[in-house]
């Protein structure tokens, strides 16, 4: 860790841009006249890379009917991600963005917020606000890799998937009987991690155990008098797994435990008053699983769990003569406190047998979500959803595959639901395969959009956000085609070529109404599409150098376009690039991450919550670039990089239909960080 507080000190004394160039030559000669390492003697084969979402048990990511996106833990450690906001920026059709408060948002294919489900190991993580799960609140410590499905993943996993999957999977599996890793942070934006990891291993039995601290101080990219625009986190965070091998079978147990601190500093107001506000955050999820083969080509997947979430606020009035803040008497924890819980059953049995003809996967998902606090009605409200899955593969030749499957839905609130899906892969040859799929998707309504009952006082007035019970289910036809071809040269090089297109149509999406009389309540409107396509690159020319291109088009269109403009659809571009350059006799990397996001128009209602007023995001570009180096016998890791070349700061928009303005905070600046891995 000592070389994290040197960065510091350094930081405090010299300027940012000569220390760093400073860091990296010492890195650099250092790697030269350290100990030779020896060459990494394992290949690891991003095209088979094997994948668990939405599949009938484990297999390799080109074998899978579903597109699966996979980033795995090669390059969460290249780009020095502390959370999923920082792994995701680069990605293509990925639009992110940040809200002071409610955290960072995700646009997934154009469809947003509510309609992206966000699973670890399988289980979502709950906790909404306004729609969003921050981002920012998701630690990578324990994630191994991260999967991704661009499109509606209703047949397996139900309401909110209409738009895309991400699931993280954490890491299971160790080769020592005790191994571990110590890893410090430090940003220089004043944002420091510290996170250890250790795991026994003994016999069948397998403890691992993770825990950490993240705290970011805060800063400000405008010239607000008092207020940080980038709000103050001190998070802390801890992963217990129990793992015990059955024969086939795996037996394991997760408990989770996050805590996040936000701290929210106000400004005056128009008669001088002054509010700060401390956000508290805090996650206990526990899973209990069982899973492996039995029959010898069935696979079985059983979950149990149960996750405890929890938001509330302290609010201080502050006095700024006397330099003291007081606790508010009347914005107190009992009257804004909101609690979720979820409990979930799952189960699915699949039969995956590559010889096999026909292949097929059942199921059966029960859950019951409760929410309770001041702000909803009644205080308590609940949501119990039954579901029945069955999807079945058919190969009509050693070529083709058509997969129909079809999920059949309960829900206390709304009743009944089927949900339809139609996968098909067509391999051309061992070079090129062409995949195209349909569903059907649904996201039912939420707690909050049925239950809500939110009042606030401002001056004379008082506000009131409520819910609606009589809101339909959110309903979509989704269409996606996907080409690829590979070709192979060399004992590990090749070139990789991606297009792939999209077409979303949703109907009756949930958003707020209008402001009359001082109230607001939860509305459908009748049309939200979009549309668009992408092209990956991927060319390998050695084992030692990847480089990774790419390019997006996303049109956006909901029934407000309508009142600005004749064309139908929106359009914004995307391009990202990747270079990795490993050199393996001396274990240095040189990595550099881009990203292009261009112009993006969207709309908001003025202050008076009545008028629909247009609104555009500038264009702006993300590059990051690290250099990593392995010492004494690859125990220690070291990386040095910078983040944000180009000094991009917030950029004043807002792109969500039917939300007041609020500023898109995309970045922070520049910044410069090292990062120090420990293992054994």
């Amino acid at each position: 860790m000592l070389p994290v507080f040197f960065l510091k000190n350094q930081l405090k004394k010299t300027r940012m841009s000569k220390f760093f160039i400073s860091s990296v030559l010492l890195l650099l000669l250092f790697s030269e006249i350290t100990i030779a390492q020896t060459a990494d003697s394992e290949k690891v084969n991003a095209l088979n890379e094997v994948v668990v979402t939405a599949q009938y048990g484990p297999q390799s990511e080109k074998s899978a009917v579903y597109k699966v996106k996979v980033i795995n833990s090669e390059i969460i450690q290249k780009k020095s991600s502390n959370n999923l906001r920082e792994l995701l920026q680069q990605e293509l059709n990925i639009d992110l963005t940040q809200n002071a408060v409610f955290g960072t948002s995700i646009d997934l294919q154009g469809v947003s917020k509510e309609n992206i489900k966000i699973l670890i190991d399988g289980i979502p993580v709950i906790g909404r606000l306004n729609g969003i799960i921050d981002l920012n609140q998701i630690n990578l410590n324990s994630i191994e890799r991260v999967e991704i499905i661009e499109g509606p993943v209703s047949v397996f996993y139900g309401t909110d998937a209409m738009g895309g999957i991400i699931n993280l999977i954490t890491k299971k599996e160790q080769q020592k009987a005790v191994e571990g890793t110590v890893t410090a942070y430090y940003e220089s934006i004043d944002a420091t991690n510290l996170n250890a990891d250790v795991g026994y291993k003994f016999g069948e039995n397998t403890i691992r155990i993770n825990g950490g601290y993240y705290h970011f101080n805060g800063l400000s990219t405008n010239e607000a008098i008092r207020n940080l625009n980038w709000e103050e986190r001190k998070q802390y965070f801890s992963d217990l797994m129990y793992q015990r091998k059955l024969q086939k079978l795996n037996l394991r147990y997760n408990a989770r435990f996050t805590n996040e601190k936000l701290i929210s500093i106000g400004e005056p107001d128009g008669s001088d008053n002054i509010e700060d506000t401390n956000y508290y955050t805090r996650r206990i999820d526990n899973s209990l699983n069982i899973q492996g083969e039995i029959f010898n080509d069935k696979y079985i997947d059983v979950t149990v769990a149960y996750l405890d979430y929890q938001r509330y606020h302290d609010t201080f009035n502050v006095d700024l003569l006397t330099n003291t803040s007081q606790l508010s008497e009347t914005d107190i924890k009992e009257n804004n406190i909101v609690k979720y819980n979820f409990g979930n059953f799952k189960i699915q049995l699949g039969k995956h047998n590559n010889k096999s003809k026909v292949n097929y996967a059942i199921g059966a998902d029960l859950n019951i979500e409760t929410t309770e606090g001041e702000r909803i009605l009644d205080k308590k409200q609940d949501i119990k959803t039954i579901a029945l899955l069955s999807s079945i593969n058919f190969k009509l030749t050693n070529n083709i595959e058509i997969q129909p499957g079809v999920r059949y839905t309960w829900n206390s609130s709304y009743g009944s639901l089927i949900s339809p899906a139609l996968n098909t892969k067509i391999k051309f040859d061992d070079k090129s395969t062409l995949r195209f799929s349909y569903a059907r998707g649904f996201r039912a309504p939420s707690l909050k959009e049925l239950f809500l009952d939110f009042h606030i006082s401002a001056g004379p007035f008082t506000y009131i956000i409520s819910g609606n019970e009589s809101l339909n289910v959110e309903k979509s036809h989704s269409f996606n085609i996907q080409y690829s071809f590979t070709k192979m040269f060399g004992e590990s090089g090749y070139f990789l070529i991606e297009p792939s297109l999209f077409y979303n149509d949703i109907l009756d999406l949930i958003t707020l109404s209008d402001l009359v009389d001082f109230k607001r309540h939860y509305i459908n409107i009748k049309k939200f599409k979009s549309v668009g396509g992408k092209i990956n690159f991927t060319y390998k020319p050695t084992e030692a150098l990847n480089l990774k291109a790419g390019f997006s088009f996303i049109g956006r269109y909901n029934e407000f376009n309508e009142n600005f403009i004749t064309d139908e659809f929106l359009y914004s571009p995307e391009v990202t690039s990747t270079i990795s350059y490993d050199v393996k006799k001396s274990g240095t990397n040189f990595s550099v991450f881009y990203k292009f996001s261009g112009e993006r128009t969207g709309f908001y209602f003025d202050e008076d919550a009545s008028n629909l007023v247009k609104t555009t995001r500038s264009s702006f570009s993300n590059l990051d670039a690290t250099v990593s180096k392995l010492f004494f016998k690859k125990t220690v890791k070291m990386a040095i990089g910078v983040k944000n070349i180009f000094n991009i700061e917030d950029i004043e928009t807002t792109n969500e239909i039917g939300q007041a303005h609020a500023r898109d905070l995309q970045l922070w600046g520049r910044s410069l960080f090292l990062k120090t891995n420990i293992y054994f």
